[in-house]
């Protein structure tokens, strides 16, 4: 008698489940201190949309007891691995690596639309694979950035009347360059400014999107690491970090993208490689999540690259002693900073970059409430789950809002992920509020002088 499709289907899960080692999720002890700090139970107020109730969905799944069906993939989906529940669990659930893992098996389960097809051959496994591709979009975008039509749609009565997610997109448009940052440092040896002694040599991780577009950042690392005394190389065949692909379940896709950063990066024979994405840099220092099969040789290989693997702020803030002695405008300016979750939660690094901001001449850091809140973007999810995104993002502008009319002299908004700084600064246009947004990157280069 053949087996029902069902049986097989769970059958089946249950099987790859056991294989993707997944025993640490019965580190959960169910004490849910992770409820509150979930952005997406407290909007929703549902258990299964906290980590604590995820985590039971994901439990019934490698247990064999859940059926899957759309009550138990769509929690799933409405999480934004923002790994805030990880920064208070006292028990140290790896929440991000088992939901990652979830999301892998269960694509290879689940349907899919035409759209979701489309979207994914067109965009993960093409557009962000392709330095050409991506610097032709951005070459298009610029010039419908510079056609007007974006403006036209936000600050006219046609924002009113179109849907309200395309109105919004506008906004969220990044500043394309219309080329590739890689290529334009492709491999030079860029030695440190002001004669200094090289501290050593590090390279630059460039992404994908950022590759092409808010070229500042790049640049200001660039001027900021080298007025840090190192040397610094941009490879010029480094690729996307793998991040989107991984969030969305892609993880065939990502492992072929990890072996690609590693080719690139560590033939170099680097000290470190940089990252000023939060979400980037976080994906680059969990790349053995990836192989779990791979024998404990391979995975010392990879956890040695992700070693090495920094954000810049982190870098810059522990060894500032070149950074101090420079020439710095003294003008005095008030900012916020915003951290991103997957530099705060994921990377655990926070109090140095806030160090490095409020220590600067001139400069006060004011306090901003739930700084360490998400914002909503979490990669694409503003696209797929516009209407939780823009829930989760209202409450950031609110606090946002309220603290400016306490401290009115702030002109600045600091963030160090481009995700959160589109979405942010989206929600700042949208909502008229006077604030500039920026990487610290910007901000800090922008204040050197020498």
């Amino acid at each position: 008698m053949e087996t029902p499709a069902t049986e097989r289907v769970t059958s089946e899960l249950t099987e790859q489940f056991r294989g993707a080692k997944f025993d640490n999720i019965l580190k959960c002890v169910h004490c849910g201190l992770c409820l509150d700090n979930c952005p997406t139970y407290r909007e929703l107020g549902d258990e299964k949309d906290s980590p604590r109730g995820r985590l039971y969905l994901m439990r019934g799944l490698w247990e064999g007891e859940l059926e899957l069906n759309q009550d138990v993939i769509a929690p799933l989906d409405r999480c934004l691995d923002c790994r805030a529940c990880e920064s208070v669990c006292p028990s140290g659930v790896p929440y991000g690596e088992l939901l990652e893992k979830t999301r892998g098996i269960l694509l290879e389960h689940r349907k899919q639309s035409v759209k979701e097809k489309l979207a994914r051959a067109l965009l993960l496994k093409g557009l962000f694979r392709s330095t050409a591709a991506l610097a032709t979009a951005s070459q298009l975008l610029r010039i419908y950035r510079w056609t007007g039509i974006p403006k036209l749609i936000t600050q006219s009565f046609l924002g009113r009347i179109l849907p309200k997610k395309f109105v919004f997109s506008q906004h969220l448009l990044p500043n394309f360059s219309g080329k590739s940052f890689k290529k334009k440092y492709a491999d030079q040896l860029l030695e440190p400014t002001g004669g200094q002694t090289p501290k050593g040599r590090v390279g630059l991780f460039s992404g994908c999107i950022l590759d092409v577009s808010e070229a500042e950042i790049h640049e200001a690392s660039l001027k900021l690491l080298r007025a840090s005394g190192y040397e610094v190389v941009v490879p010029g065949d480094q690729g996307c970090c793998g991040a989107l692909h991984v969030h969305s379940g892609d993880r065939k896709t990502a492992r072929t993208l990890a072996e690609k950063h590693r080719n690139s990066f560590e033939p170099r024979k680097l000290d470190r490689v940089i990252t000023n994405a939060a979400g980037c840099g976080a994906q680059l220092k969990e790349l053995h999540h990836l192989f779990p099969e791979a024998p404990e040789t391979e995975i010392e290989k990879w956890k040695e690259l992700e070693n090495r693997t920094i954000d810049l702020l982190e870098l810059i803030a522990s060894e500032s002693e070149s950074l101090d002695q420079q020439n710095w405008n003294t003008n005095e300016v008030s900012v916020f900073y915003d951290a991103p979750c997957h530099l705060m939660h994921a990377q655990g690094v926070d109090v140095n970059p806030r160090k490095l901001i409020g220590s600067r001449p001139g400069v006060k850091l004011v306090p901003l409430p739930e700084s360490n809140w998400c914002g909503g973007s979490a990669g694409i999810y503003t696209l797929v789950q516009p209407e939780l995104a823009g829930s989760v993002l209202q409450r950031k502008i609110d606090s946002i809002r309220d603290t400016l009319k306490k401290h009115p002299e702030t002109k600045i908004l600091l963030t160090a992920n481009p995700g959160c700084l589109y979405q942010i600064r989206a929600g700042i246009n949208q909502a008229g509020i006077p604030l500039e947004v920026m990487h610290p990157a910007v901000f800090l280069a922008g204040r050197l002088q020498s």
